[in-house]
């Protein structure tokens, strides 16, 4: 991509960042802050003892700390819902970002309250100050500078959550960075998303440091005990700043194979390419001597990667357009070696009846990678909702089209598309996620591709020199079997067609 197309992209997500964050900071600074006092004063020996509250009150912090954010985020989409209306997009965003980081500045609030001097708060007692008085005179102003800190601290922590939040259309740099510099290997996009991430973590943890050190000193001008706290909560570093390297670029598993020559590993996504793998591996590989093994990745590029490096030895995911693509990108070597089925790619709508209620104003999602993007406007294309410029190959994009008659797009990571169908008025979605999401091209979708010619067959692949190897034989000619056939036929019914010779009913 040429800078010209790189920049708006960076601008807007940079905006859309600091949208996300500065509203979940002030939201969780807003409720972690009472809640974070409420476990000191309620603790054994506090103002407010309360054993039962104070149980109550730590599970709850403790509980909303242990999930991991990605879990948090899909776990709470029908709370999202209910109160941005949406599940995708920056404000949607806000809501997981918020109550993700509720728990965790309650924790800092604590930790700082807790190290005011013991002997500040019998002086107020002493002089006739109850609990109000004692947290608003002096807690809370003794607390202060190591609270800037925690707030420094967690603005950070929700820059590295709103990064992860662009892998389900949350918006904002780590959703240019998974759809532009990682499903369309745009090193380009990749570096300057996470130039763009460092730099405001450092700009965040260096206005955060000086404000403490300006309420440092305040602290040891008038004699108080803060300074010592301040000075301790102005000691974070930038290092910090690790922390924000979006986790797509350090995704990876350790894949091993046997000993045995007789064993295959492939890679596959789950639907139905691992469940088709997995009727080979049940009921034809024994019989022919093979051990088969099957690994599942949920997104477009480990597959492949791993299959470079020798970490697998095949793989059962992608089309011929999408692996020349990969292929010239990414330096790999990847070959097909036996074409298996076909994945028409639909147009579903949980509110539009017929491809006539499509019209404009309304929103469509669209699958991010490079060729299925593509696919998807072809689609849309071909039944008149759009209009491409004239010559645009299968690698279309958006700037390609030439009147969107109206028409909005969102663009999501394939997986994340089905469950967008609440938020938008349609979605192109793939083949094999309509499947696990419970949908079937030839009924549900409101037009699907023709399977006739259809260049997108999905094929067993390896990397290039293993195409003789027995095992990889082997196991394609059991994927070409009648009995893969009958299978892919009777399981699907028209959503998955064999791809490979003569097509029969198993019926």
């Amino acid at each position: 991509m040429s800078w010209s197309e790189i920049q708006p992209l960076l601008v807007q997500g940079t905006l859309d960042t600091l949208y996300m964050v500065v509203f979940s900071t002030l939201i969780a600074v807003l409720v972690g802050l009472p809640l974070g006092v409420l476990l000191v004063l309620t603790d054994r020996g506090g103002l407010l003892a309360n054993a039962a509250v104070s149980k109550v009150l730590g599970a709850v912090v403790n509980v909303g700390r242990s999930l991991p954010f990605i879990i948090l985020m899909v776990a709470l989409i029908p709370l999202t819902r209910l109160i941005a209306g949406t599940a995708i997009g920056p404000t949607a965003a806000i809501v997981p970002l918020a109550i993700g980081a509720i728990p965790f500045f309650a924790r800092l609030v604590e930790t700082a309250v807790r190290e005011v001097d013991g002997g500040l708060v019998e002086a107020v007692q002493a002089m006739g100050g109850g609990t109000p008085t004692v947290v608003f005179k002096a807690l809370l102003p003794q607390s202060l500078p190591s609270l800037v800190a925690g707030v420094t601290t967690t603005v950070i922590v929700l820059i590295s959550y709103s990064a992860m939040a662009g892998a389900i259309g949350g918006g904002g740099l780590g959703s240019v960075a998974l759809s532009y510099g990682y499903q369309r290997f745009e090193t380009s996009v990749m570096l300057a998303t996470v130039a763009l991430l460092i730099v405001l973590v450092t700009l965040v943890q260096l206005i955060g440091d000086a404000v403490v050190r300006g309420l440092a000193r305040h602290s040891r001008a008038s004699g108080t005990p803060s300074g010592r706290l301040a000075r301790l909560g102005g000691r974070r570093t930038v290092a910090l700043g690790a922390a924000v390297v979006i986790p797509v670029g350090l995704l990876g598993y350790g894949l091993t194979a046997k000993d045995d020559d007789q064993s295959l590993t492939v890679a596959a996504s789950p639907s139905p390419h691992a469940e088709i793998l997995e009727y080979v591996q049940k009921h034809l590989a024994k019989k022919e001597g093979l051990d088969l093994q099957v690994k599942e990745f949920t997104d477009y590029v480990l597959p492949n990667t791993a299959t470079e490096s020798g970490e697998v030895d095949a793989n059962f995911f992608q089309h011929q357009p999408y692996l020349d693509d990969f292929n010239q990108k990414k330096g790999t070597h990847i070959v097909p070696v036996a074409n298996v089925e076909l994945e028409p790619l639909g147009l579903y709508s949980n509110t539009v009846k017929e491809l006539k209620g499509v019209k404009s104003g309304q929103t469509v999602a669209l699958p991010n990678d490079s060729t299925n993007e593509g696919r998807a406007l072809h689609l849309l294309a071909e039944h008149d909702l759009i209009t491409l410029k004239k010559g645009v190959g299968q690698e279309a994009t958006l700037g390609d089209i030439e009147d969107k008659k109206g028409l909005q797009f969102k663009e999501l990571e394939a997986a994340s598309v089905p469950r967008s169908l609440d938020d938008v008025d349609a979605a192109v979605i793939n083949g094999n996620y309509a499947l696990e999401a419970g949908l079937n091209p030839s009924k549900d979708a409101l037009v699907a591709e023709d399977s006739k010619d259809n260049p997108f067959t999905n094929f067993l692949a390896v990397k290039d020199g293993q195409q003789d190897d027995p095992r990889i034989k082997k196991l394609a000619r059991l994927l070409q079997s009648d009995e893969v056939r009958a299978f892919i036929e009777d399981k699907y019914e028209g959503a998955i067609v064999p791809s490979f010779g003569k097509v029969k009913s198993a019926k």
